[in-house]
This record gives C-alpha cells, sequence and structure tokens, in this order.
C-alpha cells in the first residue's frame, strides 16, 4: 500500500497530473480511509485545473486527518482558486480559531481580504502573522504583500474603506435613535 502512495505521489512530483489522479484512486479504492490519498489526488486535480473535484478531496482528508491544518489551507486554496471566496475566507477562520498562530493561514487570508478590497482586514491579518513569530521567508512574504497593496493604495484616487463606512453608519443610526428617544421623553406633557 504504502509503495502505491509513494508511486502516486511521484507522479505528482514529476507533473503527470492526470496519470497522478488516477494512481491515488487506485489507492483510495483500496484504502478509503486514508487521507494522503485524497490529499494527493487533490493536489492532482487542482494542478488540472479542476476546482471543485480538488475540494471534494481536500475536504475529505480534512474530515479524515482534521488535525493537519495543511487540508484546511488546501482546502480553501482550491475554493478560492474555484471563485468561492466566501467559503475559503470561512474555512482559514476556522482554522484560525483552532491553530491562532499558524502563519501561512494568516498571509492566504490577507491576500483574500486584500483580493476583495477589504484592504484594513488584509492588514490587520498581515500583523497577526507578524506577531505569531513567522519563519524567515514568512515574513519576507508578509512585508512584500504589505509594501505592494500600499503602493497599490497610492496609485488609487479613493478606495472607501467599506468596514469602516458600516461602523460609521451604525454609530450615526444609534446616534440618531438615541437622540430621537431623548426628544421622546423628554418632552413634557400636559399643561
Amino acid at each position: 500500500m504504502e509503495a502505491m502512495l509513494t508511486e502516486a505521489y511521484g507522479r505528482l512530483k514529476e507533473g503527470y497530473f492526470e496519470e497522478a489522479v488516477e494512481a491515488f484512486s487506485n489507492f483510495i479504492l483500496l484504502d478509503s480511509e486514508e487521507a494522503r490519498g485524497y490529499y494527493g489526488r487533490g493536489m492532482a486535480r487542482f494542478r488540472l485545473k479542476k476546482w471543485e473535484a480538488a475540494a471534494s478531496d481536500f475536504r475529505k482528508a480534512q474530515q479524515l486527518r482534521p488535525e493537519d491544518p495543511e487540508n484546511d489551507v488546501a482546502l480553501a486554496t482550491s475554493l478560492a482558486a474555484g471563485n468561492k471566496i466566501y467559503e475559503a475566507i470561512a474555512v482559514f477562520e476556522d482554522l484560525l480559531k483552532r491553530n491562532p498562530r499558524y502563519v501561512r493561514a494568516h498571509i492566504q487570508l490577507a491576500q483574500l481580504y486584500y483580493r476583495l478590497g477589504v484592504i484594513a482586514k488584509g492588514h490587520r491579518q498581515l500583523d497577526v502573522a507578524l506577531a505569531a513569530r513567522p519563519t524567515l521567508s514568512e515574513r519576507k512574504t508578509i512585508e512584500d504583500l504589505k509594501n505592494e497593496q500600499l503602493a497599490l493604495d497610492k496609485k488609487r484616487y479613493y478606495r472607501p474603506d467599506f468596514e469602516e463606512l458600516r461602523r460609521q453608519n451604525r454609530a450615526a443610526s444609534a446616534g440618531g435613535l438615541l437622540t430621537r428617544i431623548k426628544n421622546l421623553f423628554g418632552r413634557k406633557t400636559g399643561p
């Protein structure tokens, strides 16, 4: 069994993705409870740009080995590649609840926020990643992403921070409601 898995990963590594899918599928037929088979087939399908099939395999690998954060990262990445950004964000957020110091997840979540145009949240994720003691290469990635985003922001005429606008609107609505309540009860009734 281990030899089959090694051969399948060899095909994946060499770039024979269709053959790798077949090899992993054959392995899964013999051992459907081994997460590495689903993970490997998901990787091959990802490389073939079969996003939904890859996400399905990564989801199964995640169910079989929920303690392995790589299954979550792979699932979220395949969802994002298939333009299911909000689902990918949910997977990363769930992963970070369980592993708050998993730097790579913070970095990729920041990239998704940047992709959506929620720049402030992206910056916060990178700040959290920096506080989580990243490796030297992760630190460089974080700094490069921040600098790239800051350069992009300087070139834009105006990009509203929708999170901040929502907070301001809520505060204004709450303030307006409070004023109306005070006016209502502050009035004297009777002669």
